[in-house]
């Protein structure tokens, strides 16, 4: 989870690189890290919020069967 969150940093730092530091007349030199921090945003983004639960992803045809559980998230009595 860190990972993401520190590519998402990364990221936005490297797209407002240019201008912190002077280099956005250079038209080359600005779109590189530009190009470079959104690609570097959305695979953050995609770290932190692109979760997919795992039964999703099974390929047996019946997905796992999850325990019930109470509303004090214990096991109830058979």
């Amino acid at each position: 989870m860190i990972e993401g969150w520190t590519t998402l940093v990364i990221g936005i730092m490297m797209i407002i690189s240019p201008w912190a530091l002077g280099f956005s007349d250079i038209s080359l030199a600005k779109w590189c890290p530009i190009l470079l921090g959104l690609i570097l945003v959305i695979v953050g983004a995609w770290k932190i919020f692109g979760t997919i639960p795992v039964d999703v992803l099974s390929v047996t045809e019946e997905p796992q069967k999850r325990k019930r559980r109470t509303k004090n998230n214990v096991e109830p009595q058979k």
